[in-house]
């Protein structure tokens, strides 16, 4: 895709090495690593790659650049009170990230097995490098919502979430390489005991909720896949796997079931207040704050729905509440939905960019995996991935949070790396 040398290119995939090495462990470091990918990158298109210009995700990315810029000028010239100093433009940006790592991917799949597997090695180390150790541990176990040092317990659930996805879907190209029993083996059993705890003990319901629904995407695409391949041969092995697949979520229900069952049940009187649409009976939850914010937000996405508010806007809708007491004012910033916060901010035409680069990932990856040119357990931990982040985007703005960016960008880079590729021919890198 890039038509560079080869220094540079190692150079290149240093850079995307080191930073998702970086962030987890010492977030405040990694500012320079993203201007540093942005400056060569950069160059390194408009010198060696310019037919990437072509791309749609090119195109989309001029288009965030250009709504951002039109939603700072309406609101600066109608609301100018409201309006932020200058058009910010890395909220957008951030979602871009991706497509940057991904042409310094080259279209290996060595490579992004690599970075995700450096990503986990850095997730894996926070509990000791940031969080507490075995102290936290032992709190989870004991009942205690805990975050290992991250910016809280949700964004915690999401990255570890998405590692044990991760973890679970890309399994059988790792046991094809290495034994079961074998170092390697058990390595992988410990991360994913490990990402599984921290997904239980960070009591994040809706990662929980979105883990449920890929686990079950992932499950129905496995029996497909069986029934291709085995036909009517397939049936022990399934009814062997289901068997020992209800044992194992008999066990831990018995184990960790109380943590379940207890966060569950916490917010069950704001729950039922919600079902019978008293919303101004709502108590003061964290899903009544939830529910009381979205409801308050779509008066404002009502009154400007094709540019939104700017920069300020999800703060505002809180800001300018009557109804939320204003020691919870001060707590939260923006509405725990990013696709309100969206709205909200840029309005139908941010949505619109949102809904098109997902459209351009998904679509492209299915077209460039039906073209045997993406890997299928590439595709189908993306899919995953996407579901669940689909979902637990509902219930918190990770879109616009470091850790979102981090993580979309990650997981993103590798599946549009191979798109690129495929529609700028190139010999893959390795």
């Amino acid at each position: 895709m890039l038509d560079v040398s080869p220094s540079l290119q190692l150079f290149g995939c240093l850079v995307i090495l080191l930073g998702a090495l970086v962030w987890p462990l010492a977030e405040d470091q990694a500012g320079p690593l993203k201007i540093l990918l942005v400056l060569i990158t950069g160059w390194a298109v408009f010198r060696h790659g310019r037919q990437l210009l072509r791309s749609p995700v090119a195109w989309l990315f001029a288009a965030s650049i250009l709504i951002q810029i039109l939603s700072w000028a309406a609101i600066k010239l109608q609301h100018p009170e409201w309006a932020e100093s200058s058009p910010k433009l890395h909220r957008f940006g951030n979602w871009f990230a991706f497509a940057a790592i991904a042409c310094w991917l080259g279209g290996s799949v060595r490579n992004t097995l690599l970075l995700w597997t450096v990503a986990l090695t850095a997730l894996l180390l926070t509990p000791w490098v940031v969080g507490e150790g075995f102290a936290e541990w032992a709190a989870g176990a004991a009942g205690q919502r805990i975050d290992f040092g991250l910016h809280n317990a949700q964004h915690s659930a999401m990255l570890f979430g998405t590692a044990l996805l991760g973890l679970a879907v890309l399994a059988p190209r790792l046991f094809r390489a290495v034994k079961p029993f074998s170092l390697v083996g058990l390595l992988w059993l410990a991360a994913v005991v490990i990402c599984a705890l921290a997904v239980l003990y960070s009591q994040t319901r809706a990662v929980w909720l979105g883990l449920s629904l890929a686990v079950l995407f992932l499950g129905i695409a496995g029996l497909r896949t069986a029934f291709v391949r085995f036909g009517a041969q397939s049936w022990p092995r399934l009814v062997a796997a289901s068997v020992l697949a209800v044992a194992a979520l008999v066990a831990l229900g018995t184990k960790f079931g109380g943590i379940v069952v207890e966060r569950l049940d916490y917010e069950s009187d704001t729950i039922d207040a919600v079902m019978a649409g008293d919303i101004e009976g709502t108590p003061f939850t964290s899903t009544g704050i939830r529910v009381r914010t979205w409801v308050e937000s779509l008066g404002w996405i009502q009154e400007r729905p094709l540019l939104g508010w700017g920069g300020k806007g999800r703060s505002l809708v809180i800001e300018q509440s009557q109804t939320m007491p204003q020691h919870l004012k001060d707590l939260f910033g923006h509405l725990h939905n990013s696709y309100l916060d969206l709205q909200v901010n840029n309005g139908l035409l941010g949505s619109l960019l949102l809904l098109a680069l997902i459209g351009w990932l998904l679509v492209g990856s299915v077209k460039t995996w039906r073209r045997g040119e993406l890997p299928g357990d590439l595709l189908l931990f993306f899919l995953c991935f996407m579901l669940y982040w689909l979902v637990i985007n509902c219930f918190e703005s990770y879109l616009f949070f470091a850790s979102g960016g981090y993580v979309f960008g990650l997981v993103c880079a590798g599946v549009a790396t191979q798109i690129l590729r495929a529609d700028f021919a190139r010999p893959p890198a390795g």
